[in-house]
């Protein structure tokens, strides 16, 4: 007998209808949560990583961090803010001005 004569979905069986299901339910509402309460944040959770992301919605920058723990990624977005804070203190490094523009 081969494996296609007992297989659930072969030619001639019915077909089964299998629920929808979501996954992860705690950890995605504590993110919806933790949105709520972070307004400069974009924040979500990914079941197939099973990390929590959040995404800065203040910065000009491209500004990602993410975390396997929701505490760490609170954590994470403090230091991205206070690294954020410290680079916009720093003096802006002057460019040369191409050649071309000197005309």
């Amino acid at each position: 007998m081969r494996h296609t004569d007992v297989a659930r979905h072969r030619i001639g069986t019915p077909c089964v209808r299998v629920p929808p299901r979501t996954y992860d339910d705690e950890q995605r509402a504590a993110a919806a949560r933790l949105d709520r309460r972070e307004p400069r944040w974009v924040i979500w959770y990914g079941p197939w990583s099973r990390k929590f992301y959040a995404a800065s919605a203040a910065s000009l920058a491209a500004l990602i961090v993410e975390a396997a723990a929701i505490d760490d990624l609170v954590a994470a977005m403090r230091a991205a803010e206070r690294e954020a804070g410290r680079a916009a203190d720093r003096p802006a490094v002057a460019r040369p001005v191409p050649a071309i523009a000197r005309r």
